[in-house]
């Protein structure tokens, strides 16, 4: 049977041999949520995709798109381009993990493919991802190569970090000592063909079951880390996770995060605060915290030294006025 894309998920058309079919893990079914946040721009390229794979599916592809209050008409267009797509909209931007999870709750597949809403699913991705899963039994999710803008091709698996990787990634430890060896631990530099323990999220594709035998995405992520933090979960729980190397996607990368600099980078501050928190305890996400305020200071500085040059002067304002707003930010809003 070719897989058919349609707006809602039929369970009674299949009667008991569809519900024998998805006990054995056969994903014969997917559910596509993504969420979105002004994507304009991207989501009917996305969501085509989605559409174009449907015959890749063996039962029923149904789309789910949540977004979180854009101001760019996004929801408007999915609405009028995609009318079989089931459209969400929030009462606010809750972030991605809260929405995610609005989605998922309404996904009925045999897997559900968490898509971001700048990534583009290549041909046969869909296919393979589910063969993975078919064919591994033990497996929880998993994720596709992902191809950038720039021709590079991206390895999604990492390391659950160290404490000292969690400590220097997007730090200014990072740019110093960028091999570092934790962090070619954390991102698996070297080692692709070894297991990975988490997947970046552009596009992950989970076993149903084995995402309702958690709760979901930690809502307190607003973005970033709340992929980490839920494979973390799903590890505990016996279901491991996997990369599926003959399958691409093309992502673009932080499209909806690049619209604002200065809260893209408190996001993911705020995010590893928590991964922190829960992992080693507040009083070492509070150093953390302190650290990363006490290497503001010190950007600043060499901003203001750029300056002495007229050619980077222009950047160098430019980069001072948000490393003043997140370093602010870093020590005075603990509660925000």
């Amino acid at each position: 049977m070719n897989g058919t894309f349609s707006g809602f998920f039929a369970v009674d058309v299949f009667g008991n041999a569809f519900l024998q079919a998805m006990s054995n893990g056969r994903m014969n079914s997917v559910s596509v949520v993504i969420v979105t946040w002004n994507s304009a721009s991207h989501i009917r390229a996305c969501v085509t995709s989605v559409r174009d794979a449907s015959d890749e599916v063996l039962g029923p592809l149904d789309v789910v798109v949540v977004d979180n209050k854009s101001g760019d008409g996004t929801l408007q267009l999915v609405g009028r381009v995609f009318p079989e797509v089931r459209c969400v909209q929030t009462h606010r931007n809750m972030g991605f993990g809260a929405a995610a999870n609005i989605g998922i709750s309404q996904a009925s597949g045999d897997a559900v493919l968490v898509l971001n809403p700048d990534a583009v699913l290549e041909r046969g991705a869909l296919g393979a991802m589910l063969s993975h899963l078919r064919d591994n039994a033990e497996l929880g999710c998993v994720a596709p190569m992902q191809r950038g803008p720039a021709g590079s091709t991206i390895f999604p698996g990492r390391r659950f970090p160290s404490l000292l990787a969690a400590i220097a990634d997007g730090t200014i430890i990072q740019r110093f000592l960028p091999d570092l060896a934790a962090l070619r631990r954390y991102y698996m530099v070297g080692e692709h063909l070894a297991e990975p323990e988490w997947l970046v999220g552009a596009c992950l594709c989970f076993r149903r079951k084995a995402l309702l035998s958690t709760g979901g995405f930690d809502v307190g992520y607003e973005m970033y880390s709340e992929e980490m933090d839920l494979l973390k979960e799903l590890a505990l729980t016996g279901w491991p996770c996997a990369v599926t190397t003959d399958a691409y996607i093309f992502h673009h990368g932080s499209a909806s995060a690049d619209q604002d600099p200065v809260a893209r980078e408190q996001r993911f501050f705020r995010s590893r605060y928590r991964y922190v928190s829960k992992t080693w305890g507040v009083p070492v996400a509070v150093f953390l915290r302190v650290f990363v305020a006490t290497t503001g200071v010190l950007r600043c500085g060499e901003q203001l030294l750029r300056m002495c040059r007229p050619s980077h002067r222009k950047s160098a304002v430019s980069e001072i006025r948000q490393i003043v707003a997140v370093t602010t930010w870093q020590w005075f809003g603990w509660r925000r």
